[in-house]
């Protein structure tokens, strides 16, 4: 079922933030070309570009179909909030440096109108970045997939595959692709986020399956804080 992004944005704004290992990630490839403007794809509530924005003399342009995701996005000098979609972006030829996305690229049923309206935004030697879950990490997920094993399907469903993904960023006509994976772990004390369902596969199972996996992961708190993790694959490649 589609998830009502609007309705929900008060609940990402005040659960989601950014993680440092990809932040620290886009940093380095922002070093790469020497990024003096970029465009990240499907914001949300703009944390990431928040943090690139912050952390640099760099202008970043945050992207999402969701007015109200973007009316929760700071308020920051160098970001710039726009309204629009992946695979129209509204960005004039050869202007930006970098363009990426952090978990957005499964909300697109096709991928290739959007690589190629990026490669068509990004400047000659400009990087697309995306950072997503491979089918591994997925299944691994810490606590998504420890109390809500029903995600796991409904999740490799609607994410493309790495190797989808990468075909189709090098039939756009990006090239010297690369990859890395990152990694997080961190410690969950209350279940607030997740009773909130502020992440959308909790919005795509049952109301039964949604409530077991709460009544447990609450049991186990209540003996003391519980592991999660927090994964990305990190995809890229260069306009020519």
């Amino acid at each position: 079922m589609p998830t009502a992004y609007d309705a929900i944005a008060p609940k990402y704004a005040r659960h989601r933030e950014s993680q440092p290992f990809v932040v620290e990630t886009l940093r380095q490839l922002q070093a790469k070309v020497s990024a003096s403007a970029m465009l990240e794809v499907g914001c949300g509530t703009g944390d990431y570009a928040a943090a690139m924005a912050s952390s640099s003399s760099c202008t970043v342009y945050a992207l999402d179909p969701s007015r109200e995701m973007l009316r929760h996005a700071p308020e920051l000098e160098a970001l710039h909030r726009v309204q629009g979609h992946a695979g129209s972006l509204p960005v004039a030829d050869a202007t930006l440096d970098m363009i990426y996305s952090v978990n957005m690229i499964h909300h697109l049923d096709a991928v290739a109108p959007y690589f190629r309206e990026a490669f068509r935004a990004l400047e000659p030697g400009g990087i697309l970045c995306t950072a997503t879950d491979s089918k591994a990490i997925i299944r691994r997920r810490k606590p998504l997939s420890l109390y809500w094993p029903s995600t796991v399907p409904v999740e490799l469903e609607r994410y493309h595959g790495i190797e989808t993904l990468n075909a189709e960023m090098s039939a756009a006509g990006f090239r010297a692709m690369d990859s890395r994976e990152g990694r997080s772990t961190f410690s969950i004390a209350d279940t607030e986020p997740y009773r909130d369902k502020a992440f959308s596969c909790l919005q795509m199972i049952t109301e039964d399956a949604f409530q077991s996996g709460l009544r447990a992961m609450e049991a186990d708190l209540r003996a003391g804080p519980v592991e999660g993790n927090s994964e990305l694959v990190f995809l890229w490649g260069r306009r020519p």
